[in-house]
């Protein structure tokens, strides 16, 4: 199916020039400005009894055809007799319109045409605002609508018409691009099509910018690649076709921008095409490569994400250090919580905690470790040959069965006693503390509930009250935990990200793409 969607303009209907009326057998009694007074004469009362008599441009030549506000002529045309409507269709002339219908016969008749008009009077709705001339009120083109109408089935005899008014209801009206691009979409939104159509044309020069601007926008929107722009000349009656790539392209980075903006990855693959990617493309790929290890990271499937990293040398990096997964997870928690999803925010932040300090035992600890495929890690004990304290430190019960296996999980209340004993500075450190010992009774309790989380509850569960000190603290503890490998101690969770990177330069790559 064959969809039209064309814009009219105060312009698009016209009445003929001196040249036609002489050459059709008019006298000068009869030229289109002469008889104007003849049609309007009944109904100028009507419009204030403002003269609105027909003019040219600055050529002002025999050949040039007369121009009338758009409203006027229409309410002219509504108001007069069958015979007399007759008589001015034979006056019209569409000099846009009539050079896209002739390019349209080539291309293939349209089996829908949508055309927009304009009523801007709920905006001029006082006789002060419409007694002047020069009031965009006249300019609008809803008066207009039988006589396209008619124009429109003479040309395509069968066609399916469908007429859509841009209505705004507080100024600046038209000339307003948001408000306008919300008008168009609401309208173009109510199409109802017996199919989706497979090729649509868009003429869209008439009107004003933000109407013309609005409607190339989303037509792309809804119709994308099936778009081709119509673009004529008035003048000198060319038309060209314009494909949506060089648009559509345009119209895909922001949107791809504004889903990278949310971190919706798989969102800004969809939008760009980019399951598959041609070999030659280097841009292509690069982003398909970085798309792939943020949609690891998103996942928290961080070894994944890490080893995309490293195959496709993606960033500048020599090694993946053995903290960098507790970063990546502390980061991701930051994300969720700008997210609005505070229940996964709590589940990474002490995940990545927890998962740091794991990481940290089994490097520093290492001879006294091994990994259960079923319980994961356990700790041995001869980790007593070490950390004697840390026997003594367990409860009654863990030591029996310490004893009786030679391991124990390495999780939970277990874990965080090895650090204890390897760390005592931990009781001094204000945010290591708050995990260890503040507020760990309320923190299970949280975990617990199958009901959502609010941020308060987040942040009492770190002992913060803002998303700032909660980040300050989440970056405070895994400071402390990876502190004797760090040069210095990171700054901010974005900077110990490497996804932070990976999503700058993801950004990079679709703004020129």
């Amino acid at each position: 199916m064959k969809l039209w969607i064309v814009t009219i303009g105060s312009s698009d209907v016209q009445l003929q020039s001196d040249k036609y009326n002489r050459e059709n057998g008019r006298n000068q009694k009869k030229y289109s400005n002469q008889i104007w007074s003849y049609w309007y004469g009944d109904i100028k009362p009507d419009c204030y009894d403002i003269s609105f008599d027909p003019t040219k441009t600055a050529l002002k030549d025999v050949e040039e055809t007369y121009r009338i506000q758009s409203r006027v002529l229409g309410t002219v045309y509504e108001e007069n007799s069958a015979e007399i409507q007759d008589e001015i269709r034979s006056y019209l002339t569409f000099p846009l319109l009539s050079n896209f219908i002739r390019k349209l016969r080539g291309l293939g008749v349209p089996d829908v045409i949508v055309y927009l008009l304009t009523d801007q009077s709920a905006i001029f709705d006082t006789d002060e605002k419409r007694r002047k001339i020069k009031s965009p009120y006249w300019e609008d083109t809803c008066k207009l609508e039988p006589i396209l109408q008619g124009y429109f089935e003479h040309n395509f005899p069968g066609v399916k018409l469908i007429s859509l008014k841009l209505s705004p209801t507080q100024e600046p009206g038209l000339d307003d691009w948001d408000k306008v691009l919300d008008l168009v979409k609401n309208q173009l939104n109510t199409i109802q099509l017996d199919s989706e159509p497979n090729i649509v044309y868009v003429s869209h020069q008439a009107g004003t910018p933000a109407i013309s601007s609005a409607v190339q926008f989303m037509s792309l929107a809804r119709f994308r690649n099936h778009v081709t722009f119509l673009v004529s000349n008035e003048y000198t009656e060319e038309t060209k076709t314009i494909p949506n790539s060089t648009y559509l392209g345009a119209i895909q980075r922001q949107e791809a921008i504004a889903l990278l903006e949310q971190y919706d990855y798989v969102g800004v693959r969809d939008i760009l095409g980019l399951s598959k990617v041609d070999s030659d493309n280097h841009q292509a790929k690069q982003i398909k490569y970085l798309l792939d290890a943020a949609e690891q990271w998103n996942c928290a499937k961080f070894q994944k994400f890490k080893k995309t990293l490293k195959d496709r040398k993606l960033l500048d990096i020599k090694e993946f250090p053995w903290y960098q997964s507790g970063y990546e997870s502390a980061y991701l928690a930051w994300i969720r919580l700008q997210q609005g999803s505070t229940v996964d925010a709590m589940f990474h932040s002490f995940r990545a905690v927890e998962g740091s300090i794991t990481k940290w035992v089994e490097k520093y600890y290492n001879a006294h470790i091994f990994k259960n495929p079923k319980y994961g890690p356990q700790v041995k004990l001869s980790i007593r040959q070490e950390l004697p304290g840390y026997f003594n430190a367990l409860s009654q019960s863990t030591q029996e069965k310490f004893k009786k296996d030679g391991n124990i999980g390495l999780y939970g209340e277990q874990l965080y006693k090895l650090l204890k004993q390897a760390r005592p500075e931990w009781n001094t450190h204000p945010d290591i503390k708050v995990v260890l010992e503040d507020t760990k009774k309320d923190r299970n309790n949280l975990f617990h509930r199958l009901e959502g989380l609010q941020e308060s509850e987040l942040f009492e569960a770190w002992n913060t009250k803002t998303p700032e000190a909660w980040e300050k603290r989440l970056l405070g503890c895994m400071n402390f935990i990876a502190q004797k490998d760090l040069a210095k101690p990171f700054s901010s969770l974005e900077k110990a990200s490497l996804m932070a990177q990976v999503h700058e330069k993801l950004k990079q790559f679709i703004e020129t793409y």
